[in-house]
């Protein structure tokens, strides 16, 4: 499988990328290329990468452990646990819960930053929060907020006395024999080296190192890295197949994690998502199967990619990691050998129609926000341009029942899928769905 691995990425610029495999109570474990284009250190098993929003699900497996001891409770409001949140601008946030939180249904805006990226408390990041208003009510959709976790890094901070960083480390690494990696602070392992992240461009013919741009308060939601090898054990935890399982999280609460949410629709990232993990649907799932079998969680930062799957009933996971933005593309490929070898492992296909089509454009162009994220939809040549203020510039592709898909112009990167909602009562479309992430629209563009 190794010399695969670096055949594909080779053909996707991927400097360095990991694999592992759990099946039949085994992990096979293998790594490729170097830490950094151009020179660094091989890659091997043990080498940490970024694991981006996969650390959200570190950080939901820690909140259902004090859950499970009586120290939390998932449909209390937050504001019970945050002290910070209890006089909020918008009165709606006074009746978010963790499982709103957990679920991304909360309402809250997607990314949320303090002024300062250097400031690390959770306090005043959760302070600042409070003075934002909500896109929806709570419980009423689906929008991916690294915000909501940010806030749970907060209420685990708040009801054990300890730093999230602190909580995580004690409460759910060690346990499962993890070296703790952090992007932030001083380095929990300091043997272990550290993959350098690299973009691709479509007019460049090499991988070239960016910087990691992460707030410091961002860390539960973004701020874990690791192997392929510790994930795979991570995986082992929500199967029950670690040794330590039982002592670190009971099976009643990782078949909570593992339970769709209603009213979680994660279009364009996952089939369902439960507590903290994202739900798969196996296409070759036998009749009578539950819809939902593979669970996990991907990650995306900057210049690195991360996805991890997982199967309880047949006891199977797949943990991939790479320092290249191309590392979804990567990913594809790997999940198509991994097919070919028997182990179906289960990824998102959004229902995309086939067709193209050409609706009234004035109907969906304009501006729409998400906090201070603004997109942008124009006119550009025969079709319409999508951009943000962060450099996002993507050519969109309109197909039918409003749904669309957007492939960046400065990247090699798989496209993003997206769809226009509708307003109910007007017909007029009122939100922009991105990559699980819902914007308002605000304006009409002329």
């Amino acid at each position: 499988m190794a010399g695969r691995l670096s055949e594909l990425a080779r053909k996707h610029m991927v400097p360095g990328a990991q694999l592992a495999v759990h099946r039949g109570g085994e992990t096979l474990s293998v790594a490729v290329g170097a830490t950094r284009s151009g020179g660094g250190e091989p890659v091997t098993t043990g080498t940490a990468f970024a694991f981006g929003s996969v650390s959200k699900a570190f950080t939901a497996t820690a909140v259902l452990q004090l859950v499970s001891d009586g120290d939390l409770e998932l449909d209390l409001p937050i504001c019970e646990y945050v002290p910070e949140l209890r006089e909020p601008v918008d009165e709606s946030m006074s009746s978010i819960t963790l499982r709103h939180l957990l679920s991304h249904t909360s309402g809250l805006v997607a990314d949320h930053e303090l002024d300062d990226i250097e400031e690390r408390s959770l306090l005043r990041y959760a302070s600042s929060v409070a003075a934002t208003r909500l896109l929806h009510r709570p419980g009423q959709c689906f929008s991916y907020a690294n915000t909501g976790y940010n806030l749970l890094g907060r209420a685990v901070e708040a009801v054990t006395g300890m730093t999230w960083r602190t909580a995580v480390e004690d409460f759910l690494l060690r346990p499962l024999d993890i070296g703790p990696v952090f992007l932030h602070g001083p380095a929990g392992s300091p043997a272990r080296s550290r993959a350098i992240n690299h973009t691709v461009r479509p007019d460049d013919d090499r991988a070239r190192p960016v910087g990691l741009f992460l707030p410091q308060t961002w860390a539960p939601a973004s701020g874990l890295a690791g192997s392929a090898e510790d994930l795979a054990g991570f995986a082992r935890l929500h199967m029950g197949l670690h040794p330590a399982a039982n002592a670190v999280l009971g099976d009643d609460h990782r078949r909570d994690m593992h339970t769709p949410v209603p009213g979680a629709d994660a279009f364009g990232m996952a089939d369902g998502w439960g507590l903290g993990l994202a739900c798969y649907t196996d296409a070759d799932s036998r009749p009578g199967a539950s819809p939902f079998d593979w669970f996990g969680h991907d990650g995306t930062v900057d210049g690195g990619t991360c996805h991890l799957r997982f199967q309880p009933e047949t006891g199977t996971a797949v943990a991939f990691t790479a320092n290249a933005t191309t590392g979804t593309l990567l990913w594809s490929d790997i999940v198509e050998e991994l097919r070919a070898l028997g182990i179906s492992v289960a990824d998102y296909h959004p229902d995309v129609p086939g067709t193209a089509t050409s609706p009234d454009p004035g109907r969906l162009l304009g501006d729409y926000l998400n906090g201070d994220t603004r997109f942008s939809l124009r006119p550009h040549c025969d079709g319409i341009r999508l951009s943000d203020r962060t450099g996002l510039v993507a050519d969109v592709t309109l197909h039918d029942r409003m749904i669309f898909t957007a492939r960046r112009v400065d990247a090699s990167e798989a496209p993003y899928t997206g769809r226009f909602v509708l307003d109910g009562a007007t017909g007029d479309v009122a939100l922009m769905q991105l990559g699980g992430r819902s914007a308002q629209r605000l304006t009409t563009a002329a």
